[in-house]
């Protein structure tokens, strides 16, 4: 048993020497990995085989180039202007889960800006936050509690990351949390760019007591670098009538709600 652990551990070591690797190199020959990391060609070849299943590169003749979409992630600027009216619906919909008086966790991104606007008009709500976007939303608003973790500024995102931020979130929970993602499917779950980021994201779902992922349907089929959560780790999915019907099935399948918007 721990002769097989140990294997499996060499073998994650592998692969993150392949992809920190390619993040600065873009491309690598199966010759030059097999001198670097000790093994046989046939054992980096099976490596690549994995990575390029989970996504992470794509095989070339003799080696393999970086899936560079893993890395590319668009300014929320430029994503705010995308799928407005499928953003907007999803948003309204998950409105109607919140009521008055709730702790409420709101992550990042585009389709939870269209949610904070559509809740301003809500009372006695305490926002759970490391959005500064989502923040300022409720600026000048007497009704609501804004809890802000402190943190580093992602400027593209306008995300609070880093260690004060997960440390913000250790003690608070929420009643219910809305979450975004860079990419989603079934198997890999949701995914983005930014660890940092991932891992304040994965805090806020942690601590909720029901989780809300909101997803237009570019975002289904994607996976990004860093995995946020497993899918197991989500409640109620909402998207809008675009998203592939496959995945939908495989997410009831999963015991997971999912509303079409």
């Amino acid at each position: 048993m721990e002769e097989d652990q140990g294997r499996k551990m060499l073998s994650l070591e592998r692969h993150q020497f392949i992809i920190d690797y390619l993040k600065v190199h873009k491309s690598v020959d199966v010759s030059f990995l097999s001198a670097e990391l000790g093994v046989s060609e046939v054992t980096v070849r099976k490596d690549l085989e994995k990575l390029e299943r989970d996504k992470l590169l794509v095989r070339s003749h003799g080696g393999a180039v970086l899936n560079e979409h893993l890395f590319n992630e668009p300014s929320f600027m430029e994503k705010e202007d995308q799928l407005t009216e499928e953003k907007s619906a999803i948003a309204s919909e998950a409105a109607k889960l919140i009521r008055n008086g709730m702790t409420v966790g709101l992550s990042t991104g585009t389709t939870i800006g269209h949610l904070t606007r559509k809740i301003k008009d809500r009372s006695g709500l305490t926002i759970v936050t490391n959005a500064i976007n989502v923040a300022t939303t409720f600026m000048g608003s007497n009704e609501h509690q804004i809890f802000l973790t402190g943190g580093n500024i992602r400027p593209s995102t306008f995300a609070l990351i880093g260690e004060t931020a997960e440390k913000a979130l250790d003690s608070v929970y929420c009643e219910i949390a809305f979450v975004g993602t860079n990419g989603f499917d079934s198997e890999h779950g949701l995914t983005t760019p930014s660890m940092d980021e991932a891992r304040v994201v994965r805090k806020l779902m942690a601590n909720a007591k029901h989780v809300v992922l909101l997803v237009d349907h570019s975002k289904f089929n994607k996976v990004a670098f860093y995995r946020i959560e497993h899918v197991h780790q989500v409640h109620t999915v909402i998207t809008d009538s675009k998203a592939p019907a496959d995945e939908l099935e495989k997410l009831r399948e999963k015991g997971i709600q999912v509303i079409i918007a």
